[in-house]
Parts: structure tokens; C-alpha cells; sequence
């Protein structure tokens, strides 16, 4: 048995700027820049999954391979392999494999170790139950790359996924980094080299993942994640320990922490879970229509904040070096600081929406919007952000950090502190700087109610924020008790961005050249009616009784 470990990355693909030639040029040329010494290979790889019509090796986290592998001017060799479950933070896998020399692309069970199956398994059962689910084929090209006494075989896949006829979409187009030998830390050496280069995002779905999932629901890798999204299995680093969950009723993501972790524990765990579930939001804005690509920006950049409060609230667990990522988190946050305001106008400028139908909406003031939801950045440009070097880099770091603090280097532990202790202080502190604004919101000369409300809203969202960080950990105390204390919040929360999206109309309506009578009063009344609502929600949250 050996354990795999390896980083993944999707490319993104473009026939101009990312054909698989110019990829392993490009490889071949960065390593020689860098004076490595590495050979290159080119292999034709042909892979079969085989399971019971039930699944059973899946159920039982096995995953059943044979591979054929073709080289130039060599002949076709076999070789059958078992995965068990492993580990995937934030790009990073880590599985147990047994390999096999066999004659041909059929397995032969019993020549696999015994331990690897369950007591009482009947082989010679199971043998006669296993059918081919898919296949994968690709080329894979491999540069086997020595540093520091360590070796990495860096591997660019090219081909598909098929399952009865049907080919999966997006197809294989990744490139893997696998440690053969030596220090884990060359992995991230050579990953930062490609990022100079490719255009890359972290994987988390391997071949076998997409394969499954076009055999058992025929989804497509969009599908697939959408479903792992809302699996609280996802990144389960051992058993069932954290997650991000869907809280019911709530548009907030919650962090499954455990009262017997430490505070330190509670960190990594949080920062892996939302790392994740943030690239997995990446990989939903890739695959998603244009029409929804906005709201799935949306997510990235919530959740980038939400990782930014993680360095915020830990503050004094962290070192120098690990806080100076929380300036790279705002910048990232900065950069896509738009997308909330591009959404409210593509809501405004939508057909369908709530403002044309209980409005009239002019076709000028509809023009003058669709101009300035131009003068954003584009896909493409979007894209490149979500591909480049720098953002890369900061998930690399972010992984790393985890790693060394999983190893216990650069641990800083409150150990007379409880982690149920440290939570109530800080939603403490949140809820309160909160409630001081909100209750002291009245209107004073020259400023509206609806600047106020804009006004508070940073708390309101650090407030949320904490929330999510840390509420899981008391949620059985009481049945609904922490969605019921969150639900003012929240839809404050919703009042000020519509709040945002009036406000957007309003600007954009006072630059036409002719007066919209109509158009105003509905804007001035669906105004008023706002604030009402968030001042009844506003007065409702100050008489909360702290569920911690």
C-alpha cells in the first residue's frame, strides 16, 4: 500500500492561450528556467471503474480501477488498483492505493490484500457481481522532476469521461502534482511555478467522482457540484467532524465546530471548510450560465469575507506572517467589491423583476443601467481573476497554513480558554457593537433614514459573519433558537440590499434628462415602506434574548 498525495488543478481552457501543446511547451519551459532536472513522457491511458450494479464498493468507500497504459514504442501493460477514502483539503488529496500487475483490463479481486476488505467479504461473490460502470481515456503527458533530493511527477491529462455512449462535459483537461518521494513541501514549490504561467484553479473532483456521477444521475460536473455543495460530507477530514451547512430558513453559512475542539482546531477547521466550499463556488461561476454567473460571484465574494473574519476572529492564535494573509483576503475582496452592485442592477434591468412589473420602467433609464453594468469587468476578465497567479497563491498559502498548523508548528493554544467560552465572547462583542448602533439610530439633521441603514450595515454583516463562525456550537440547546435570534438580522440584511438596489435606480434615475414623475413616487413610497419594515425588524432584534 502507498498513499497518494497530490495537488489537482482544472485549466482553464481557451484554443488560443491553452491548447495541450502549448501547455507542455509550456511546462518544458518553465522547468528549464528554473534549471530542473526532469524527463518527459507521453502515455495513452485507458481506464475502466468497475462496482456492483448496487454500488457496493462505493458504499463501502472503494474505489475498483484497471488501468492500460500505452507508451511509444512499449506494449500495453495493465495494472488494476484499489483507492480507499482519504482526504481533500483545499486541493490537496491524500488517499491509500493498492496496485496490481495484471495481464488485461479485467480485475482479478483476490489478488488484492485481504485487509482491505470487510470481514466475512466474500471475494469470489463480489467477483462475479462487478460490472464496468465507465471509462476514462486520455493522454498523459508526465515530467518526473527531482528538487532537493525529493521527486514529483507533475501530470497534464487531456481526454473524457464516458459511460454507455455518453461523453461527460466539461472533459478532462487537469493538470495533478503527485509527491513520488520526499518533503511534501516541494509539491507547493513546483505548483508555484506553474501559477507564473497557467491559468489554474483548484480541483476537488477527481475523475472517478465525474465518472460516478455520470454513471448514477447522468449529471454533468455543474451537477455534481451543486450536489456536494449541499453534502455536509464534503470535506470531511476525519469522519464527520466539519462542514459548512445550510442553516434552515437562513441565507447564512454555518461552520460545523464541535464543543471538544480547541480553539486552534476550531480555526484550521473552519478555514479548510470554507476554502472548499470557495472553490467549489469558483467552480460553479466557471460552469454556470452567463445569467447566473453574477449571483455565483455573489458567493465567492461572501465567502471570501467570511474567511477574512476566520483571521480577523483568531487574531491572536495567528503569527505575523499568517495575518498578512487576511490583507490578501481584502484585497481579493476589494477586487470583486462590484459584483453585489452589477447584481442589483441586472435585477433591475431583468424583465421579469419586481421593479418593471410594479413600475414603469422607461426604456432610457433601462439603456442608461445596461451602460454602466458594462462598465464592469467582464467574464473573460473575471475569469483571468479567478485563474491568476495571485489568487493561487493565496489558496496555496491558505493550504499550507493549514498543513503546518495540522502538524502543530506555529500553534498558539489558549489552553485554559474553552472554545465554548472564547465563541460567546466573541458573538458577545459582535452582537453588542451591533445593538449600540442600531440603537442609537435616529434620523439627525441632513441624513436619511436609509443612510443610516447603509451606515450600520458593515456591523450588521460582521455581525452575521461571527454568526456563522460560531452558532452551530449551540444550536441544541434549543430547537430553531439560533435561526430565530438571526432572523432580524438577516432580514435587515435583505432590507438594506434592496435598500442598495433603490438606491442604484434612484442615482441613475435623477441623470435622465426628463422627469419620471410615476417612476419616482413608486421608488420614494417602495423607499419609505423598506424603512418601516426595517425598523420593525431593527426594534425586534434589540429585545433578543442571547442564545449563548
Amino acid at each position: 500500500m502507498v498513499t497518494e498525495i497530490e495537488l489537482k488543478y482544472s485549466i482553464l481552457e481557451d484554443n488560443e492561450l491553452a491548447t495541450s501543446e502549448q501547455i507542455q511547451t509550456q511546462i518544458n519551459l518553465l522547468l528549464s528556467k528554473h534549471t530542473l532536472v526532469f524527463s518527459h513522457k507521453e502515455k495513452q491511458l485507458s481506464n475502466y471503474y468497475f462496482d456492483t450494479t448496487d454500488l457496493a464498493l462505493r458504499k463501502s468507500k472503494i474505489a475498483l480501477r484497471t488501468r492500460g497504459t500505452k507508451s511509444s514504442g512499449e506494449d500495453e501493460r495493465f495494472e488494476q488498483t484499489i483507492k480507499t477514502s482519504g482526504t481533500v483539503i483545499a486541493g490537496l488529496h491524500q488517499r491509500p492505493e493498492y496496485n496490481v500487475d495484471i495481464d488485461n483490463d479485467k480485475p482479478i479481486l483476490d489478488l488484492f490484500p485481504q485487509v482491505i476488505w470487510q470481514p466475512n467479504t466474500d471475494i469470489n461473490q463480489l467477483q462475479e457481481n462487478i460490472v464496468e460502470l465507465f471509462s476514462t481515456h486520455f493522454t498523459r503527458q508526465t515530467w518526473l522532476v527531482t528538487i532537493d533530493n525529493s521527486e514529483v511527477e507533475i501530470a497534464f491529462d487531456c481526454g473524457e469521461i464516458s459511460c454507455d455512449g455518453q461523453v461527460e462535459k466539461p472533459r478532462i483537461y487537469e493538470i495533478e502534482l503527485e509527491l513520488v518521494s520526499g518533503n511534501t513541501q516541494v509539491l507547493f514549490v513546483l505548483t508555484k511555478i506553474l501559477f507564473s504561467q497557467l491559468n489554474l484553479r483548484p480541483g476537488h473532483l477527481t475523475k472517478a467522482a465525474r465518472g460516478y456521477a455520470l454513471y448514477h444521475e447522468g449529471l454533468t460536473e455543474k451537477h455534481v457540484i451543486t450536489k456536494l455543495t449541499k453534502n455536509k460530507n464534503i470535506i470531511n477530514k476525519t469522519s464527520k467532524e466539519h462542514t459548512l451547512v445550510d442553516y434552515p430558513k437562513s441565507s447564512v453559512s454555518i461552520i460545523k465546530l464541535l464543543k471538544n475542539h480547541s480553539i486552534n482546531e476550531a480555526f484550521t477547521n473552519g478555514i479548510a471548510s470554507i476554502l472548499t466550499q470557495l472553490q467549489l463556488s469558483v467552480d460553479g461561476y466557471v460552469e454556470a450560465s452567463s445569467t447566473d454567473r453574477l449571483s455565483k460571484l455573489n458567493k465567492v465574494s461572501e465567502l471570501l469575507a467570511l474567511l477574512r473574519q476566520g483571521f480577523w476572529i483568531f487574531k491572536e492564535q495567528l503569527t505575523d506572517e499568517q495575518i498578512a494573509l487576511r490583507s490578501e483576503l481584502s484585497y481579493f475582496i476589494r477586487t470583486i467589491h462590484w459584483v453585489e452592485h452589477a447584481y442589483y442592477i441586472q435585477l433591475l434591468i431583468n424583465k421579469k423583476s419586481s421593479y418593471q412589473k410594479e413600475a414603469s420602467v422607461s426604456q432610457a433609464l433601462i439603456t442608461k443601467l445596461q451602460l454602466t453594468q458594462n462598465s464592469y469587468p467582464s467574464e473573460s476578465q473575471v475569469l483571468a481573476i479567478l485563474h491568476s497567479e495571485r489568487f493561487n497563491l493565496l489558496q496555496l498559502d491558505l493550504l499550507s497554513l493549514l498543513l503546518k498548523v495540522t502538524e502543530g508548528n506555529n500553534a498558539i493554544e489558549l489552553e485554559s480558554f474553552s472554545l465554548v467560552n472564547f465563541s460567546a465572547k466573541q458573538l458577545t462583542n459582535s452582537t453588542k457593537a451591533l445593538n449600540d448602533e442600531l440603537a442609537q439610530l435616529t434620523q439627525p439633521e441632513n441624513s436619511s433614514s436609509t443612510e443610516l441603514y447603509l451606515t450600520a450595515h458593515s456591523l450588521l454583516i460582521r455581525a452575521l459573519l461571527t454568526s456563522s463562525w460560531f452558532s452551530y456550537l449551540f444550536i441544541d440547546l434549543e430547537a430553531d433558537i439560533v435561526t430565530k435570534f438571526n432572523m432580524p438580522w438577516l432580514d435587515m440584511k435583505l432590507g438594506v440590499s434592496e435598500l442598495q438596489s433603490l438606491t442604484v435606480l434612484r442615482q441613475q434615475l435623477e441623470q435622465l434628462p426628463l422627469t419620471e414623475q410615476k417612476l419616482t413616487q413608486w421608488l420614494n413610497n417602495k423607499s419609505e415602506n423598506l424603512v418601516i419594515a426595517l425598523d420593525q425588524s431593527r426594534a425586534k432584534s434589540l429585545t433578543m434574548i442571547s442564545y449563548w
